[in-house]
């Protein structure tokens, strides 16, 4: 995947999130002993895959920044 690419599914998952948040994603139907509970998103498995694209993210920047040698010299 590209950097734009991750960019832009980061932002539809922390949208995700703030709906999930924000109670927009559960909502109850009937009452009492009837009333069922319905969710659409499960918030961890948002929050493990914003974690995930950002890893993906870090990794693909760092490679475009190059590796960084150091040289230590025993005293």
């Amino acid at each position: 995947m590209t950097e734009a690419e991750l960019t832009a599914r980061l932002a539809a998952y922390l949208a995700a999130e703030t709906a999930i948040l924000t109670g927009a994603q559960e909502y109850t139907v009937g009452a009492g002993s009837t009333a069922r509970r319905l969710t659409r998103a499960n918030l961890g498995e948002v929050q493990q895959a914003i974690k995930e694209i950002r890893s993906e993210l870090s990794v693909l920047q760092a490679g475009k920044r190059g590796r960084r040698v150091v040289y230590l010299r025993p005293l």
